[in-house]
């Protein structure tokens, strides 16, 4: 097992150096992944959030996005966890316009009911309410002059029209002239009778109330100030020649013209046309930049004029849909059509690049600086919002790109692209491109990187060292392990709702094959490592062993670290992240894990295979029969297993640990009524924990589906035993095969029986008060809690927002197959089309009319009866699956989840109300603020029925004591179809990690 040396000295300096190099340069040579790296270097990973109706409009404030929907919806997301955190029915019909104030405290939304309404960004409760006296139709367009604290807006019938805040308004919306009020040209026309009919009000939502009421004065109305449709409005300065501290106005609407307006800081005083820019077709979308200005038309063609000559400077005609989105960034343009497409033009109006951002219309685009990151945001027809993050495109050459969250996402991108299935040969070569982009990721991180060979056909390891950067340094290790191979995933079925191998995100979660089990942890802790070796504040070494065989029994690891164990060098403490959170809600930390036996029991026969009307007798022997009896012996009553002095090696229960259980509960039961037996939870875990169980997962017969006559010569069954501490697997295993063989014996079969060990790993139980689980106990409350004393540094104060009831079909009814794009489109027939019955074929006649099934019936005894009627009064054994199911269909509610969970503090939202999607008119009121702060949020100590086999090798080849951080919650669907991990966790999971890397030597 020869090494890959490490890059020479050189080498490693130059790729730690150059960051970014490894995002951009490495050579997919796969044509699965080299759309992704095609498209990763225009935008990475386009987090995407879903909507209940198309997108019309959107902003982008310091914190989230903010979207107007058809229908009237005002909904925000977090740019942080990409969670949905605001929904407020706004307007009575579609929400066509949004603008941000300056300043960023007033929201302006326009709408379909010819009403502009003003919120306040932090409370969001409306603070204005303004309507024309005339008939204005759609608004499409709205700004606000923070200078003349005025509001412009453009509207259907050509019109432009202003209205001064500082007016004084009234409180009541009941005047007559109210567009709501108002009598409708068509549908409130008058009868053959001459009556008209009382509108409907069954399922119309009340609109969100409160604040001033103000109308456009009648002569703030600059009628047919374009012969169309205003469809585009924006603030400039310095377009004046005379006055370049002015702002201008500049309006763009569906007669092709471009207007320049000067405003006056006169009350009364109407915009002056200054100029006029006339195009071929419909303007759009305007943007401004320097003296060029953009404009978006219909057709799909863009002009670019230069504003001081008012010439035509560029005509681009290369996209094909309507231009219905234009911003300009650094010189660079960026435009989205109605097609769904987004191009980039530099600065010598050259594509630069492009994506397809929706499938179906693109009718709104946003771009924001948030934190250092250049966010651009579009919205679509196909009810989605899509978020993007350019900052490395917009990065001047001699900057380091950061390693920030998101360039971990695109990395993660990246990752999940390799189909690393260590189950299946074929997948061999991707194994080891997978383990070739991790090893030049660690090498790009900052990490000295080896890949080490496990045998001729299994996968590497990579192995990985940052070493101690801290003038404060100390001689200790913290090694982490992970593995990057995958289970397959099935990509002719339909359950996926996105390409496995292309990561996608949707609503704050991260969908794709491995993004959870165990990829996206493995990145967490990387970059944890490199922010403190970057920054100079890494006091201890981080070694990490990733290997690319645990789904196939991590074949050759443990003769491999042995053969390396003088280069991995002396370890202290050893950490794996490879489990979930009991539930969708409260963190863990597991401390013990059962280990397993997995043995194979193979009866064959001398005779091929017979006929059961020819051949069948007592006197014949049958494989299958022999089996069934053989496997009855092994397991009892209950469960109870018959190995010699099995059961007399399980640790009685100690009293700290029974109150770890009742802890456990204390947490759960609250959050979960439908779990109302407290001790049918306690024992039902301390079983799947801390007992042993014998499973038989299949019983195989060769040839049994090609008839129902046949006995086979030949019976496998497939079993685990599930050990606990002080029970030795080899003990376990050797033991197993006796009795196996010493029952088969007493059948005096003249078969013959075999006994495959096929796996085994001893049980692991760590110490939940040594020192590693203690700092990782804190570093979970340091990033789970929310900080009390930054709780009202946030903007956003809003109640946690109730989801409409068809959210969670409308998931399901999206197909968000990003295998090129990342966009997002309808499910194809196939997967939503009943189930239907098939008829099967046979070519057994004799066999096809046993299938059918003549007549049917069940014995039961009467205790079994008497016994079934008790259990149905009582409630069922709670399951993992019991948690897992009730986390993934509970409706968010505020009172439903522990707020402390959500990423957002629990007692800092307004005291106003807020109108629910859910429960139309109804007022939910948020969560009064409190002086004292939220208590700490704490991990659960858990133990784990499942097995590791590596965990307890590592404590014993390092002598180091062992902790397991679960980063995914429950409902992750780990080696299941539409695999998941939320944006939070593996945020939050990083920020653990860093903590437990900076602060576990304090401890040593």
């Amino acid at each position: 097992m020869d090494p890959v040396d490490f890059g020479s000295a050189s080498e490693v300096e130059d790729q730690s150096k150059t960051w970014g190099s490894d995002a951009h340069t490495l050579v997919i040579q796969d044509a699965h992944a080299s759309s992704l790296a095609h498209s990763g270097c225009d935008y990475g990973i386009g987090h995407r959030v879903l909507a209940s109706r198309s997108v019309l409009a959107l902003v982008i404030d310091e914190e989230c996005v903010f979207a107007g929907l058809q229908g009237g919806d005002i909904v925000a997301w977090s740019l942080d966890t990409y969670e949905l955190i605001l929904s407020v029915h706004a307007h009575e019909e579609s929400v066509l316009g949004l603008y941000l104030s300056e300043d960023g405290d007033f929201l302006f939304s326009s709408g379909g009911d010819s009403v502009v309404n003003v919120w306040s960004t932090r409370t969001f409760e409306r603070l204005y309410s303004i309507y024309s006296h005339h008939d204005v139709g759609d608004i499409f367009s709205v700004v606000f002059s923070s200078t003349n604290e005025t509001i412009y807006c453009g509207a259907q019938n050509t019109s432009i029209q202003w209205c001064n805040l500082s007016e004084e308004g009234s409180l009541s919306q009941n005047a007559a002239a109210h567009p709501s009020k108002r009598t409708h040209r068509f549908f409130d026309s008058r009868g053959p009778d001459g009556t008209r009919a009382p509108r409907s009000t069954e399922g119309v939502r009340a609109v969100s109330e409160g604040g001033r009421v103000l109308t456009f004065k009648r002569d703030h109305h600059k009628l047919f100030a374009h012969h169309g449709y205003v469809y585009a409005m924006l603030l400039v300065k310095g377009l004046i020649e005379s006055a370049p501290s002015e702002e201008a106005l500049l309006t763009g609407a569906g007669d092709g013209a471009v207007k320049l307006w000067r405003l006056s800081r006169e009350p009364d005083a109407a915009p002056a046309q200054v100029a006029k820019l006339q195009n071929e077709d419909s303007v759009l979308s305007i943007a401004v930049e320097g003296s060029l200005l953009y404009c978006g038309l219909a057709g799909g063609t863009l002009n670019i004029w230069n504003l001081d000559s008012q010439q035509l400077v560029k005509r681009i005609v290369q996209h094909t849909g309507d231009l219905w989105a234009v911003h300009v960034i650094q010189g660079v343009a960026i435009c989205g059509d109605s097609t769904g497409t987004v191009k980039k033009f530099n600065s010598r109006f050259e594509e630069v690049g492009g994506w397809t951002a929706h499938k179906g219309t693109m009718l709104a685009s946003a771009v924001g600086r948030v934190k250092d990151r250049q966010i651009y945001a579009t919205g679509g027809n196909d009810n989605s919002v899509g978020i993007w993050d350019l900052t490395e495109f917009f990065l001047a050459q001699e900057e380091l790109p950061p390693i920030s969250n998101d360039e971990m996402v695109n990395t993660l991108a990246k990752f999940v692209a390799f189909k690393t299935i260590s189950a299946s040969p074929k997948f061999a070569g991707e194994c080891n491109q997978g383990a070739a982009f991790l090893r030049r990721h660690c090498n790009y991180l900052g990490a000295k990187t080896k890949l080490l060979t496990t045998g001729q056909d299994t996968n590497p390891i990579v192995f990985a060292r940052f070493q101690a950067t801290s003038p404060e340094k100390v001689d200790k290790t913290i090694l982490f392990y992970g593995h990057y191979d995958i289970v397959g995933a099935d990509l002719n079925r339909a359950k996926w709702n996105s390409d496995p191998y292309q990561l996608t995100s949707i609503d704050g979660f991260l969908y794709g094959r491995g993004v959870s089990d165990n990829k996206g942890p493995i990145l967490a802790s990387l970059y944890a490592a490199a922010d403190l070796a970057r920054t100079k504040s890494l006091r201890c070494n981080v070694v990490f062993l990733i290997e690319g065989e645990e789904e196939s029994g991590s074949q050759g690891f443990h003769q491999t670290v042995r053969e390396h164990k003088a280069e991995i060098g002396s370890v202290d403490y050893v950490l794996l992240a490879n489990s979930y959170w009991l539930d969708d809600y409260n963190p863990c930390l597991t401390y013990g894990l059962r280990g397993v036996v997995h043995a194979n029991l193979i009866v064959t026969s001398d005779h091929p295979d017979l006929h059961s009307g020819i051949d069948g007798s007592s006197l014949l022997d049958e494989p299958v029969k022999d089996l069934s009896m053989l496997v009855s012996t092994l397991v009892g009553r209950k469960g109870k297993i018959n190995l010699p002095g099995f059961h007399e090696a399980v640790r009685p229960l100690s009293e700290a640990e029974r109150k770890r259980f009742e802890a456990i509960a204390d947490v759960l039961l609250p959050q979960h009524p439908e779990i109302s037996d407290r001790q049918a939870l306690i024992k039902s875990l301390m079983y799947r924990w801390r007992e042993p169980s014998l499973t038989v997962h299949s019983m195989e017969v060769p040839g049994s589906k090609s008839g129902t006559t046949t006995i086979a010569r030949k019976a496998k069954a497939s079993l685990s035993i599930r050990i606990v501490p002080d029970q030795e697997a080899d003990e376990v295993a050797a033991n197993l095969t006796a009795v196996a063989q010493e029952q088969f014996d007493l059948l005096e079969s003249q078969n013959e029986l075999t006994v495959e060990i096929t796996g085994k790993s001893d049980a692991w139980l760590g110490d939940p008060d040594n020192q590693i689980f203690a700092t990782l106990s804190e570093a979970i409350t340091t990033a789970w809690t929310p900080d009390h004393s930054q709780a009202f540094k946030h903007k956003h104060q809003y109640p946690v927002p109730l989801l409409a009831s068809d959210r969670t079909t409308l998931t399901s009814g999206m197909n968000t197959d990003t295998s090129t794009t990342g966009a997002v489109g309808p499910t194809s027939d196939s997967a939503t089309r009943p189930n239907q019955l098939l008829r099967q074929s046979s070519s057994d006649s004799l066999a096809s009319h046993v299938d059918r099934v003549i007549l049917s019936s069940t014995t039961t005894s009467s205790k079994a009866a008497a016994r079934k009627r008790s259990s149905q009064s009582t409630a069922a054994v709670p399951t993992s699956n019991t948690l897992a199911k009730s986390a993934s269909t509970q409706s968010v509610d505020s009172k439903a989840l522990p707020t402390q969970l959500l990423g957002r503090p629990s007692n800092e939202r307004s005291s106003k109300m807020i109108i629910s999607d859910e429960s139309p008119g109804q007022e939910i009121p948020s969560t009064p603020s409190s002086a004292s702060a939220p208590p700490p949020v704490k991990p659960i100590f858990i133990r784990e029925g499942g097995s590791i086999p590596t965990i307890r090798f590592l404590e014993k080849e390092f002598c180091a004591p062992a902790a397991n951080l679960p980063c995914g919650q429950a409902s992750d669907n780990a080696h299941l179809d539409n695999e998941r991990m939320r944006v939070e966790n593996l945020f939050k999971s990083r920020d653990i990690f860093r903590y437990v890397f900076a602060n576990l030597v304090d401890r040593m």
